[in-house]
């Protein structure tokens, strides 16, 4: 349903911020005695007290208790007079505004909002000491309403944000600095400003999308019951501002931001202390301390730490090191680490179990006292019972031979049926469910059938079971994580199903590595000295694969692991260029021409010298 067949619904509800009692509360002592001093009531008729969004016939604005609190509370914020306080934004692309964000403290209670302006929805949280609480709803004995009206009336304040708005951002100011100022301030402009931002904000949130500019979008029913953030997506930063314009935040901090260090130097961080079956533990990689571990790798790292979350996604191209992420995640954990490979054929089944030869069968085939040609030609009936243990004295021949025939298919089908040629085995998806482990699903986007990751969904989910084929209930173990990586550039790469996505609870669009990590990454898994010969061929791969992009060539590759087999060939045959061609050129393109275009310009030109 779209927002705007809404309205008769949303009418409503989204008086819930301006319902009747709300008005009836006492305004502010300051803005009580203004009115006792100048003689004038709580609502006023002056068209200059009414903001421009009031379009009634006969005009009127009224002072709203909680909306001048939170202005009072903003001000005071703004002139460092209230220091237990915050407010800011996160904004994404292109400075497009995520959230307005906003922290307030009354006494030892600590409430954190955000405000999503595209669906018009709120969540927030209460925090007392350690305990992180849901906000309750809005009632007349609690001061609720003013936490929301406060973070609209900061988010209309945000000059260049959607939400930005000019009459009350220029009255919202003219408060503040007459608030500010020792001198005595123009009371009669002061409560005219007060009428007009009161009027602003109550106008635009109850016309919401009604109004082609200033309308203050609000969804469907949502103060009895404020969307909870949960402590874990806190500690995400999943909501955290990356522009705050006053105050510190304590709540909605930013997440941590890592520095690239080594497994020696993480060990202590997130080794989980598990203990793991003996047959499982040469499972555990044990990849060399001096490893660097990047911050992307981290970042997974201390979600599985720090929160619930297990289910992980890392795209990017074939040599970004996403395979050998995951074997440092698997290994700082102390967990065994299982793989499972997708391709074009992979089958829901083949995700759960696998058929395999049973070798450690004992049965054998009993073999069976068949009559011979001469017995069957002199005593039909005789030769028939030998097999079936039936004995039919007035059969004809014919009829015994087809007899015959029949007994013998069935009583192989039979011996067939008992020996156990093939056995089901787990398949490693269902291994490492078992048990704490880390499970790399990898290049789920070959799979050409989409649906068939589904099958993992029931897996995905929090319930964390599913069935196998024997009937068997089968439950993600807590501290199963499961990463699947793919690379969407390859020929042969699906659109990846929306549903499995979607319970993904990070995915990492992995970028390039530059020529200096490339570099760096072959010089520590081959051990190979010449790092400038090494930077070279670094080089020439980038130039490569970007000449592949760039005349849309496919059906060849060229990253990471090509500069690692070249430099391997190279250590062995001390030949740069004839190592090339095997290791790289022979990889870059099924068309002869285009190999021997690559050779001459990207190889030959820098190597030659060093053949």
């Amino acid at each position: 349903m779209k927002y705007a067949e809404k309205r008769k619904e949303t009418d409503i509800f989204m008086t819930a911020l301006y319902e009747t009692w709300t008005f009836q509360q006492e305004v502010p002592g300051l803005i009580q005695d203004l009115l006792n001093r100048l003689q004038k009531q709580k609502t006023s008729t002056k068209a200059s007290d009414c903001s421009q969004y009031n379009t009634c016939r006969a005009k009127s604005a009224t002072l709203h208790a909680p909306t001048l609190r939170a202005i009072l509370w903003l001000a005071e914020l703004y002139e460092g007079l209230e220091t237990e306080g915050a407010v800011g934004r996160q904004f994404g692309e292109n400075n497009e505004t995520n959230y307005y964000c906003m922290e307030y403290k009354n006494k030892d209670v600590s409430y954190a909002l955000i405000y999503n302006w595209k669906n018009g929805r709120f969540k927030g949280c209460v925090q007392k000491g350690d305990t992180v609480l849901k906000i309750s709803s809005i009632q007349k004995d609690k001061h609720v309403v003013e936490l929301y009206i406060a973070l609209l009336a900061f988010a209309s304040t945000c000059y260049g944000t959607e939400l930005y708005n000019a009459e009350f951002s220029q009255h919202f100011d003219s408060i503040l600095k007459m608030l500010s100022l020792d001198l005595e301030m123009d009371e009669e402009t002061l409560l005219t400003n007060a009428y007009i931002c009161c009027d602003n904000l109550y106008r635009r949130v109850e016309s919401g999308l009604s109004l082609k500019n200033g309308g203050i979008p609000i969804a469907e029913p949502q103060f009895t019951k404020c969307e909870f953030v949960e402590s874990f997506r806190l500690k995400s930063g999943l909501y955290s501002p990356n522009h705050v314009e006053v105050g510190t935040f304590l709540i909605l901090t930013r997440k941590k931001e890592f520095k690239e260090s080594t497994i020696g130097e993480l060990k202590a961080f997130y080794h989980q202390g598990k203990e793991i079956d003996e047959k499982y533990q040469n499972l555990i990689p044990n990849l060399p301390d001096s490893y660097k571990v990047n911050p992307d790798t981290q970042e997974i790292l201390s979600m599985i730490v720090n929160t619930p979350s297990r289910l992980f996604m890392m795209e990017g191209d074939s040599g970004s090191g996403k395979t050998t992420d995951t074997k440092i995640i698997a290994q700082l954990l102390g967990y065994p680490r299982f793989v499972f490979t997708c391709g074009p054929g992979t089958e829901e089944i083949s995700l759960m179990v696998s058929l395999v030869p049973n070798v450690d069968s004992t049965a054998k085939i009993t073999e069976s006292e068949l009559p011979t040609y001469e017995d069957f030609k002199i005593d039909p009936a005789s030769a028939l019972a030998a097999l079936t243990g039936n004995y039919q004295g007035e059969i004809d021949e014919a009829k015994a031979f087809q007899e015959l025939l029949n007994a013998a298919i069935q009583q192989g089908y039979q011996q067939a049926k008992q020996e156990k040629d093939f056995v089901k085995i787990e398949s490693t998806i269902i291994q490492a469910c078992r048990m704490p482990a880390v499970i790399e699903i990898q290049e789920v986007a070959m799979i050409e059938k989409p649906g068939t990751l589904t099958r993992l969904n029931a897996l995905f989910d929090d319930d964390a079971k599913t069935d196998l084929l024997n009937g068997e209930i089968i439950e993600r173990h807590p501290d199963t994580v499961v990463i699947m990586t793919t690379n969407m550039d390859y020929i042969g790469c699906q659109m990846f199903n929306e549903s499995v996505l979607s319970r993904m609870q990070l995915v990492q669009h992995r970028k390039e590595l530059s020529v200096e990590e490339m570099t760096e990454r072959a010089v520590m898994k081959t051990g190979c000295k010449e790092k400038d010969l090494i930077y070279r061929m670094a080089t020439a791969i980038r130039k490569i694969k970007q000449y592949l992009r760039d005349k849309q060539i496919r059906g060849g590759v060229c990253g990471y692991r090509e500069l690692e087999n070249w430099v391997w060939n190279y250590m062995t045959s001390q030949d740069v260029l004839e190592s090339a061609t095997s290791a790289v050129i022979s990889k870059v393109s099924p068309f002869p021409e285009e190999r021997e275009i690559i050779l001459r310009t990207f190889i030959k030109p820098i190597f030659e010298d060093a053949a």
